[in-house]
């Protein structure tokens, strides 16, 4: 479950939400998973939590943040079960989490890769992964984080993107807002 809290703020620019949805859809894709979009949701404070847990401690030159993935249980065994076609897969609680720390690894490959193209180093710290939890560490405190939902099968993920001081991208399109909704739970 991924509660949103306050109102929409104006913050994360087209910019960052394209590179990490295309970091979602380029690392999904690599084992032939096609997840559909939800709206973008940005909010000054969440509460991460959800079945599987992994997040990342990411910095750069002037900031410092983390990229968090939360799934729920079907989409995890989905994941497991496209990914392990064929072959048999022991998907036990344990397995899934990892599975989950593992596409948050290469979710956040992708994003560093991208964030290099455009001019910002993004260094990738700690990985933590939790089961079941109501709270994550995600190491710095962002007033802001970006939730991009996403769904396969009948299963619920949420990637959230937060730091703490500048990205050094530009503010061409810093006033847009994603959303009106107060509270939501996507799982």
């Amino acid at each position: 479950m991924t509660l949103m809290k306050d109102g929409p703020l104006p913050t994360f620019n087209k910019t960052i939400r394209s590179v990490l949805v295309k970091s979602i859809q380029e690392t999904t894709g690599l084992y032939g998973i096609g997840v559909q979009d939800e709206a973008q949701i940005v909010r000054k404070s969440i509460s991460i939590s959800g079945d599987y847990l992994a997040g990342i401690r990411v910095s750069g030159a002037s900031f410092q943040g983390a990229v968090t993935l939360s799934m729920d249980k079907r989409i995890a065994k989905s994941f497991a079960d496209k990914i392990f076609a064929g072959m048999p897969a022991k998907t036990d609680d344990s397995m899934l989490c990892d599975l989950v720390g593992e596409v948050c690894n290469q979710i956040t490959g992708a994003f560093q890769r991208e964030m290099g193209a455009l001019g910002c180093k993004l260094k990738v710290n700690a990985q933590e992964t939790a089961q079941g939890q109501t709270s994550f560490d995600s190491g710095s405190h962002p007033d802001e984080w970006l939730l991009i939902p996403f769904v396969f099968e009948n299963g619920r993920a949420v990637l959230a993107f937060g730091f703490v001081g500048e990205l050094g991208l530009g503010l061409e399109d810093t006033t847009e807002e994603l959303s009106e909704a107060k509270n939501i739970t996507f799982f």
